[in-house]
């Protein structure tokens, strides 16, 4: 199982990916490949600041087809074993003197809870918290 963070979405987002990030996610089985409900929550938010407008539209449109058609059934929640995993990770970092984003330690939180690979452009983010850490943008 390998859990995408935010930047690997937003990376499939943009008008031209990154070559490499594409020919990553073609290599994988895409059943083995989930995003969190934090990762909505993250996207939904960036969407939501922007000008209404076509360009806002569009994405939109994308984003919520994209959840709908790719990733049905393979969303995973911050729930009450994650949430234990939570404190243990953010009180880890924070006394190694490397605090994490809320919405970072949820995401960490939730993959170890299912013992997740986390594929990420932001590896120094996840450091440290127990978890095996890809970057498809080096692959």
């Amino acid at each position: 199982m390998i859990l995408l963070d935010t930047n690997i979405i937003s990376e499939m987002m943009k008008p031209i990916p990154n070559a490499r990030v594409i020919n990553w996610i073609d290599q994988q089985n895409v059943t083995q490949l989930f995003i969190t409900a934090i990762t909505i929550a993250e996207i939904s938010y960036g969407l939501n600041v922007l000008p209404k407008g076509n360009r806002r539209s569009v994405l939109e449109n994308a984003f919520n087809k994209a959840i709908k058609e790719s990733f049905m059934h393979r969303i995973l929640l911050f729930d009450d074993n994650a949430a234990h995993f939570y404190g243990k990770i953010m009180g880890e970092r924070k006394k190694l003197g490397r605090p994490m984003s809320i919405l970072d330690g949820q995401i960490a939180a939730i993959a170890r809870t299912c013992e997740s690979v986390i594929a990420t452009r932001n590896i120094n983010d996840f450091e440290n918290c127990g978890l095996q850490l890809i970057n498809p943008f080096d692959e």
